[in-house]
């Protein structure tokens, strides 16, 4: 999937276009998602990513809250992606594993190390794009893609803070 995309610039249109998963009306708790963000109140955040690559752990009204993966530096990705893993419902990887995840699980930070920094809530009148679902087995590959798009931070200023408050 990858080489396909080319490792030099990366864009987030380009991976949308690739096989890495397919685009859906309904999103489903325990996925992954990839789609285009422009935050209600992005004028009174400090910075945020206009290209989030979301894990759903809860559906609201309106909209859903996440863990985009973005917001943590690429091992601490990684590490909490293994621990979550280690709760799909699907061993195989097949195209509908979800991870059972919720908020009481995931606020163990201890266990689940990261995850208070990467939670944020996404509205669906804000998304701009398509929303694309990952399959389970590029899951691994999509959180280390660079295909975040930080507005008002560079990509170290967010990942400065999100070790801080690790």
């Amino acid at each position: 999937m990858i080489r396909k995309l080319g490792m030099t610039n990366i864009q987030p249109q380009k991976v949308m276009r690739s096989d890495i998963g397919e685009f859906v009306t309904n999103v489903v708790m325990g996925s992954m998602y990839l789609f285009m963000y422009d935050p209600k109140m992005s004028a009174k955040l400090p910075y945020y990513d206009t290209v989030p690559v979301v894990i759903i752990f809860r559906k609201v009204p309106g909209g859903f809250y996440g863990l985009n993966m973005h917001y943590l530096p690429p091992l601490f990705r990684m590490k909490l992606l293994d621990r979550m893993m280690e709760m799909v419902d699907d061993e195989s990887l097949g195209e509908d594993a979800r991870m059972m995840v919720t908020w009481k699980l995931l606020s163990n930070v201890a266990r689940y190390p990261g995850s208070n920094v990467a939670v944020k809530r996404y509205l669906y009148e804000q998304i701009g794009s398509r929303i694309m679902r990952i399959y389970p087995k590029d899951w691994r590959k999509t959180i280390m893609l660079p295909i975040d798009n930080f507005e008002k931070a560079s990509r170290n200023q967010v990942f400065n803070d999100a070790r801080s408050n690790i």
